[in-house]
């Protein structure tokens, strides 16, 4: 069959209308939300939103293609050759429209990023191109099996669910044998794990063979061996795995302004970096005028060395959230032990800590942040404000104190501070 001939009369070209349409429509929003402006690995991360419907589409248009040849009993006409001779053919545009849809996304990311994706982690998308042709192999191998009218629709529900569901499992190892958690990487202070590539490329590889096989009618232990040999595989690499799979980035990446005070290392994909470092030193100089601790060094990095804060979230740094990096430098992350006995009665003080210390930083009112600060904790610290200062460093001490366990209660009586 002319390739011209097999492109127009396979059912994979409506079927990328539809793909294409729906990730540029209706996923477009998710994929740029979670892209990281200038950084590659969360381009490629971001477009895993499209697997699901990716391999939902390659898995009925395969099984579409097998209900063709069932229909016209080409199998049953002593053809000259193989059945994976005759399958192949049919079964590429299909594989192709899944890797287009997937393409389509990744461009989609790319829009929002303003970079290419980064080419050490380009083995992300081999996996999607292994998980749309281990769907449409299955696929074909549904449509042969199920009734006509039925085949396509419940090929095309199988891949869905079977991509789509793991991700929501609590068990974690699950999502990542179909790159069920990608959408995890990256932030700019980490990269995709590698058992996160290897373990789905394993088991996808196991997939494909299992399917060869089958279509070649070969004894059906080699493909039920091939499947549960990958299978044991690549769950032994992830079994250990947390939900997320990712890992720290190397911290010789970080470009660090050391000539001045504090020490601010940041991420090279940081936009602005002189005017963040210039106003991170601005505000630290208020707090350490304030009599506050604030420490010789900042860094985006999480492997922590002495004399080092954590400065900064998973995404870049920007201008307008140097106050409450700052602010999270000078108070105690959350116990483990409020995680695990759900008791942490220090809590209420963090809104007021939080509203003083920006105060100070930015030197402006108290105001109500949305999540972080409510107008009662604002109207608490403005109250703090009023206080002589060493009430005022009682009342932040007492209360840091508290928050650093899930045994004690705050003191948010100012006027109770140091007496």
């Amino acid at each position: 069959m002319r390739i011209a001939t097999l492109l127009r009369s396979s059912s994979a070209g409506v079927m990328l209308v539809f793909l294409a349409g729906y990730v540029l429509l209706l996923l477009s929003e998710p994929i740029t939300m979670g892209t990281v402006a200038g950084y590659g690995p969360s381009v490629l991360g971001n477009a895993s939103y499209t697997i699901p419907f990716a391999t939902a589409a390659c898995a009925a248009s395969g099984a579409w293609e097998s209900g063709r040849l069932r229909r016209g009993n080409v199998f049953g006409q002593a053809p000259s050759r193989s059945r994976l001779a005759i399958a192949l053919p049919l079964l590429v545009p299909v594989w192709a429209m899944g890797v287009a849809g997937m393409l389509i996304a990744v461009g989609v990311a790319v829009s929002a990023a303003g970079t290419l994706p980064s080419f050490s982690h380009l083995g992300m998308f081999a996996v999607y191109a292994l998980l749309m042709a281990a769907a449409t192999l299955a696929g074909y191998l549904l449509g042969g099996r199920l009734p006509h009218l039925a085949a396509a629709p419940l090929a095309m529900v199988a891949g869905f669910c079977l991509t789509a569901f793991p991700g929501s499992w609590d068990t974690p190892w699950p999502r990542h044998l179909v790159a069920g958690a990608y959408d995890s990487c990256c932030s700019v202070g980490s990269v995709i794990d590698p058992v996160a590539v290897w373990a789905p490329l394993l088991f996808t590889g196991g997939i494909i063979t299992a399917c060869l096989l089958a279509i070649a009618r070969a004894d059906l232990w080699k493909p039920l061996a091939a499947l549960a040999a990958a299978s044991v595989a690549s769950v032994l690499l992830v079994v250990d795995m947390g939900y997320d799979p990712v890992v720290d980035r190397n911290p010789d990446a970080l470009i660090c302004d050391t000539a001045g005070f504090p020490e601010v290392c940041l991420w090279p994909e940081t936009p602005g970096r002189t005017r963040i470092v210039e106003t991170t030193r601005t505000y630290s100089s208020r707090l350490k005028d304030a009599g506050l601790p604030v420490l010789s060094s900042l860094t985006q990095n999480r492997d922590l060395k002495p004399g080092q804060a954590r400065f900064g979230g998973k995404g870049p740094i920007r201008e307008k959230g140097i106050a409450a990096n700052l602010t999270n430098t000078l108070l105690p992350p959350i116990p483990e032990c409020a995680r695990t006995s759900h008791k942490y009665p220090a809590f209420p003080a963090r809104g007021p800590l939080t509203a003083w210390l920006t105060a100070i930083t930015t030197q402006a009112p108290p105001a109500p942040i949305q999540g972080q600060v409510s107008p009662d904790d604002a109207r608490l610290a403005q109250k703090v404000l009023t206080l002589p200062s060493d009430r005022q460093h009682a009342w932040y001490e007492a209360n840091r104190a508290a928050l650093t366990g899930c045994d004690q209660k705050p003191a948010p009586n100012p006027e109770g501070a140091g007496r």
